[in-house]
Parts: C-alpha cells; structure tokens; sequence
C-alpha cells in the first residue's frame, strides 16, 4: 500500500503556511507517509522510533530532524514508553529568501521545492547537545506561544523564529561534518555509537541499561555483550567514567563543594561518588581537589 501523501493546502494555511504541533504518545503507531511540506521533528522527552529511509531509528531528547517533501517516514511509540515530540510543518517559500546567502550547500537545497521525477534532497538527522537544547527548546516554546495567541505581527515574529532554529540546526551540521569520519553523527551512525552519544549528553540523569538497549534496538543481555566487546567496558563502568570524568573536570575549577558535584555529575550517594572516584583515579575527590584543584587567593 503506498504511502499517504499529504498536501499543503489541506494541511497549512495558504496565507501564512505554517503549522506547530506537540504531542505526547505511550500508543502512537503513525503509519509511513509523506508530505508536500518540510517538518522539522525535534523529540523534547522520551524515546521513540522513527522510521526514515527504511531505517528504524530510535531517537531521544535533542534528536532534531528535517524532514523534506516526499521523504516517507514515520513516527512510533516503543513498548507504550512515553514520549513528547515538536512537530514545525511550513512551505520552503517561508524562509528561503532569509536564508539564501550563506547556506547554499547545506539548508538550502533542503528548502527547495523538488522538481517532478527529481528525487528530494537529503534529509538531515542531527543530535543537539546539552548545553543547546535549552535554547532549541525556548525557540520551539516562543513559536508555539506566538501561533497560538495569534497577536499582531505573530506571522513576523514565527518566521524570524523559525529562521533562527534553521541557522542553528545549519551550525550544527557543519560541526558535525567537521569531525572525523570515525564518529558518524547522521543516519549510519552504529547503534552503540548512539548509546555513547545519549551518555555524554545525559550523563546527570539515571540511565539503566534497559535504557541504552531500548536506544540500541537491542535486547538487553544482547546489548551488554555487544558493549562491552566494542568499548572494552560494561554499560555501568562506561557511565562512571564518563561521570568521574565530568567531576574531575568540575573539581579543577573549584566551583563547587564536593558533595554537590557528586551530585550534579549523576551519583545520589555521596559515598558511592567517592568510592567509584578512587576507584577510577587512586584517589579520593578531596585528594585531588587539593592537588589539581585551583587555588583560592588569600
């Protein structure tokens, strides 16, 4: 059965051809279709799978797609695990002009119409990092208030917005293809690459290894051999590191107590920090704070 189309004259606004969607799923089983349209899918919470280019791909927090017209994919809920996902539905003739100049080999032939029997352009699948989902999250949210009141000048204000996300998905993307070739951060990116990924961006929070399977697409005592065999370490001493990591770095700056860098780093017991700390270093976290950290001025 092919996929279902949908077109933007039944879906958008033909004076302002717009639209900004959020929802939050334990059931959703979207169907593969495709669009006349450009989405940009940014998941706020949660996981879920998206299926692109014949690939299940599951995504979490900062995973930031742009999706063109007649690309088929879609959207599913895992397991009834819950999920939140920001959907921005717009025609390329809404931003093009703004940002023709300096994005010619990156967003723009994202934003132009395919011609008939031309195959679209790719489709980008990037990760924003912690230190910028923030401000993604506050530009979805500011979109979101600005078409829902509807206030004089909200078309002005959307657009501007919109533009601004776009140049800092732009930015990312050429970040991302600045690295080496051995971290593939788009589509074919290996399962337990993805996993790390999430890690290092979510090192703070509880992250049980039913967690990096479900990421990985694996089932979890599948998954603990196969991590373990790529990184040399299992799921939980690979968490550690790069917690203990983070909190050496912390400790050098001699900005916080110990106890709240345990803390702020993903360990809920001051103990187990410090015993997994000289686990690591030899150390404890006040030995090396004495050694490495900054002196204070008298």
């Amino acid at each position: 059965m092919d996929a279902h189309y949908f077109r933007s004259k039944d879906q958008l606004c033909q004076q302002f051809p717009f639209k900004i969607l959020r929802y939050s799923s334990q059931l959703l089983k979207q169907p593969l279709h495709t669009h006349e349209y450009i989405q940009i899918a940014y998941v706020l919470r949660g996981v879920c799978t998206h299926q692109l280019r014949g690939k299940a791909l599951t995504v979490s927090r900062g995973d930031i797609f742009v999706i063109t017209p007649g690309a088929e994919h879609g959207i599913s809920a895992i397991d009834d695990k819950e999920y939140e996902m920001v959907l921005l539905d717009f025609m390329p003739i809404l931003v093009r002009d703004q940002l023709k100049p300096p994005f010619s080999d990156t967003l723009l032939p994202l934003l132009q119409q395919p011609e008939a029997g031309k195959n679209a352009p790719l489709h980008l699948w990037l990760h924003i990092g912690k230190s910028k989902q923030p401000l993604v999250e506050h530009l979805l949210q500011d979109i979101q208030d600005e078409f829902e009141h509807r206030e004089a000048g909200f078309e002005f204000s959307v657009r501007m917005s919109l533009v601004k996300l776009l140049i800092i998905i732009d930015r990312e993307f050429r970040k991302e293809r600045r690295k080496p070739a051995r971290q593939p951060s788009l589509v074919n990116q290996h399962p337990i690459d993805e996993v790390k990924r999430y890690i290092y961006d979510n090192f703070s929070q509880d992250i049980p290894l039913e967690h990096g399977a479900m990421i990985a697409n694996m089932a979890p005592a599948y998954f603990s051999h196969i991590f373990k065999k790529e990184t040399g370490q299992t799921f939980v001493d690979f968490v550690n590191e790069v917690r203990i990591e983070r909190a050496m770095e912390l400790i050098r700056q001699n900005s916080h107590t110990i106890t709240h860098i345990g803390f702020q780093v993903g360990f809920h017991h001051l103990g187990h920090f410090i015993r997994t700390f000289k686990k690591r270093t030899g150390i404890t976290p006040t030995e090396y704070k004495k050694t490495f950290g900054i002196q204070q001025p008298n």
